[in-house]
């Protein structure tokens, strides 16, 4: 079978599909999406009418329109397990696109009714296995997917879920595997956009750039993925350091989906990158009053700093820890989020060792991710044991992913272990990949520049 690894863009043309195309249930973009992207999955579109199958079906004009809709069905219809499953999905969904943990629970409620009545369930599973998925609970995740392909190994949900749960497990073969398998049985928005994920960590750009014009082209989804998707390809742009390209993706996600916070985030870093530092602050700061995404108010909060609003930033990162603190109280797992947030932010060193002990449980459960690895490389680093964070290093760049704080964060590391000629290749290859990648550490950057011999980019120039 052929991992995505080696995917060649001609495997993105599947065979024409039999019978009407289905979207599943499955959502994978979080509540709490942080680290160093925004996130690359977007969501299938619930089932949310009852009947015999789970079939395509229009979502209503808003999410609140929708839920009210289903719990009307679900009063009229107390028993009705399809009922009491689309109510669940349409749950995790509408949590998912407002941001809003509060629905989780609640769906949780509905599906425990249902293995009540019927255990065990494949749509029941698979449900589970979202919410799993939203709540960063990778392992859970991937035993819900893998009971119900175990059994049907024909169900797409399944092996959507089973995809993401190992991407995010950092057991990309596996994944590459489970993807072809979707490709092969579903193509479409949903498949095509995790190929380009996968893509990407293998640094392929251009292929993942493919792969997400393929899954605008696809079509089939809500208004919310589809802007999703060209928020997406922004990202993928500004990565790059086409700033053009990457507004003008935003400005049309934005025409879709007004508000769109991953779209107004990529903005305000478009705004960053021209130096119209206010700029970016203001917009950012209206997206706080419908959204409270970490990273984009991290975002905000090292602009703030980085235009010398210290008060303002600390604001702005006490939002960030009730964010994540909230996130743990409905059952999100944040410890990579934590660690990597507080490595950059924190002041004094019992927060730095908090992070190395946030970034060590997160290790516990995903030894395999390449973020994690990275994660464990930079806290350790300003924690002070180069030595250790040494080996992880190659983990966090196995793949070859073009990321440019994968690439700065090694070559910190290797200066500090005395490989200078490795440090100097990292550094300038985080350097050409995106000059933007950071401004909290703009200043260590360039020093770390000055000892390393090696040019900063002309756009930090004053």
């Amino acid at each position: 079978m052929t991992t995505i690894g080696a995917l060649h863009p001609n495997a993105l043309h599947p065979p024409a599909q039999r019978g009407p195309r289905r979207l599943g249930l499955i959502a994978v973009t979080t509540i709490v999406v942080v680290g160093f992207a925004v996130g690359r999955f977007v969501l299938f579109q619930p089932s949310v009418e009852t009947g015999a199958t789970s079939g395509v079906t229009r979502a209503a004009a808003s999410p609140e329109a929708t839920l009210a809709r289903l719990e009307r069905a679900v009063e009229r219809r107390p028993n009705d397990q399809e009922a009491l499953q689309s109510l669940a999905a349409a749950y995790i969904t509408t949590a998912i696109q407002v941001e809003d943990t509060s629905y989780f629970p609640p769906a949780e409620a509905l599906l425990d009714r249902v293995d009540k009545m019927a255990p065990d369930l494949d749509r029941t599973l698979i449900a589970r296995g979202v919410l799993a998925l939203s709540r960063h609970q990778f392992a859970l995740a991937l035993d819900y997917g893998r009971r119900v392909h175990d059994r049907n190994p024909a169900q797409p949900d399944a092996l959507a879920v089973l995809v993401d749960a190992t991407v995010e497990l950092g057991r990309y073969e596996e994944a590459g595997a489970y993807l072809q398998e979707l490709l092969d049985r579903r193509p479409g928005l949903p498949s095509y956009s995790r190929a380009s994920y996968l893509r990407e960590l293998h640094g392929d750009d251009e292929g993942a750039l493919v792969a997400m014009r393929e899954a605008a082209v696809a079509g089939g989804g809500s208004s919310f993925e589809l802007a999703r998707i060209g928020a997406f390809v922004g990202d993928l742009a500004l990565k790059r350091a086409d700033l053009v390209a990457a507004d003008a993706e935003y400005a049309r996600s934005l025409t879709r989906r007004p508000q769109l916070v991953f779209a107004e985030f990529g903005r305000a870093r478009v705004l960053a990158a021209y130096g119209q530092y206010e700029a970016a602050i203001d917009l950012l700061t209206g997206t706080l009053e419908y959204s409270r995404l970490p990273a984009a108010i991290i975002l905000l909060g090292d602009l703030q700093m980085f235009v010398g609003r210290t008060a303002d930033a600390e604001r702005s990162y006490g939002l960030v820890r009730d964010a994540y603190r909230d996130a743990e109280q409905s059952g999100e797992v944040t410890d990579l989020e934590v660690a990597s947030f507080e490595a950059d932010h924190a002041q004094d060193p019992f927060t730095l060792a908090l992070a190395v002990e946030r970034a060590r449980l997160a290790y516990a459960a995903r030894p395999e991710s390449i973020h994690v690895a990275d994660a464990m490389a930079w806290t350790l680093l300003l924690a002070g044991d180069p030595v250790a964070a040494r080996p992880f290093v190659d983990q966090a760049l196995r793949l070859g992913t073009s990321d440019a704080v994968l690439h700065y964060h090694a070559a910190a590391v290797l200066e500090a272990n005395g490989e200078l000629d490795a440090a100097r290749a990292a550094l300038t290859r985080a350097f050409q990949q995106n000059p933007y990648f950071t401004y909290l550490q703009r200043d260590d950057a360039a020093a770390l520049a000055v000892r390393l011999g090696v040019p900063t980019p002309e756009v930090w120039d004053p």
